[in-house]
């Protein structure tokens, strides 16, 4: 199967150079059919690489699910240039990126593409109203997976995950809808919450796989660790201390969002909230397999997920 970003760079024609995009407030039984095909294939993208992702979409309302979906996939194409692990070769994936972020403004700035994705992305960036600095920042930290392997402290890595996945939480709170313009530094946290999760289950792929160590050089040091030690799987006490030291972060930084979830509107919190209580339980995973995630990608079962879901209809988060 061709990687999502040689469909974009291969069937987009961009044309015009106009800034007003054409779909503003068009309804979803409305919008052209290239627009909707590239919307049911944004939906595939994301049920395709985001499971438990794929699952607490379910529970938003059909409309705001399109929007995640586009979100999604927008951040993903990106995502499978610079961890494509069959291109060993950097300078191939910073030209491949650099194409798609040409290929990406060109589209904005028109209003529209050839390619359903794309048409698919803009339609709803627009209709959400999704700055194109938020865009900006998330192709940013993309560029920075090409030139960064490690990060010398917490502040480092937080200048990093604020493209990577803050914005992710921006851009999801504007198409879920809120009640005040506090909710998006909560939106900011649960971004953060959610990567560090990622990068603690991803320790092993990351390092094998990418060469890229997300764990901070001081923090390790403070474990008695080095970067080599991650590379080399060394698993110990140590290592150990290590963990339990950033899963308590980890949660701390998901208790600090969680009052953002009460600023939402009503019709997307409930998959919000659902959202919180998956990737949190991984946490839980984790620390049931000894904290030893060279084992293996820790995941919650079909089960799990479905118990977890009723305690967020609960209203219970731990």
């Amino acid at each position: 199967m061709r990687h999502l970003y040689e469909k974009v760079l291969v069937d987009s024609r961009i044309t015009g150079i106009a800034r007003n995009l054409p779909y503003a407030g068009v309804s979803r039984d409305d919008v052209p059919a290239k627009i909707s095909r590239g919307l049911r294939e944004c939906k595939r993208i994301t049920r395709t690489y985001g499971t438990s992702f794929f699952f607490a979409t379910q529970f938003f309302p059909s409309e705001i699910r399109d929007g995640i979906y586009a979100v999604y996939a927008f951040a993903r194409i990106p995502d499978e240039i610079v961890d494509d692990p069959a291109n060993r070769d950097p300078a191939q994936k910073v030209e491949k990126l650099d194409e798609w972020r040409i290929t990406w403004r060109r589209a904005m700035k028109a209003g529209k593409s050839d390619d359903p994705i794309l048409a698919a992305i803009i339609y709803i960036f627009e209709k959400y109203q999704i700055p194109f600095e938020d865009c900006e920042a998330f192709l940013s930290s993309m560029s920075m997976d090409n030139q960064k392997f490690s990060y010398e402290n917490y502040d480092e890595l937080e200048e990093y995950m604020y493209g990577s996945a803050a914005v992710i939480g921006l851009m999801v709170t504007r198409i879920v809808g809120f009640h005040t313009p506090d909710a998006f530094p909560y939106a900011e946290k649960l971004g953060y919450a959610f990567q560090l999760t990622n990068f603690l289950r991803d320790i092993k792929e990351d390092s094998q796989e990418l060469g890229r160590i997300y764990m901070p050089k001081n923090e390790l040091a403070d474990s008695d660790l080095t970067l080599n030690d991650i590379s080399s799987q060394v698993y110990d006490d140590r290592f150990v201390g290590f963990m339990k030291s950033q899963i308590a972060r980890n949660r701390k930084i998901y208790r600090d969002a969680l009052p953002g979830i009460g600023m939402l509107k009503w019709r997307g919190r409930f998959a919000v909230r659902i959202s919180y209580v998956l990737y949190k339980a991984i946490l839980t995973e984790i620390e049931k397999a000894n904290y030893n995630v060279y084992l293996g990608r820790v995941r919650t079962s079909f089960r799990q997920k479905l118990w977890l879901t009723l305690k967020a209809f609960a209203g219970i988060y731990d």
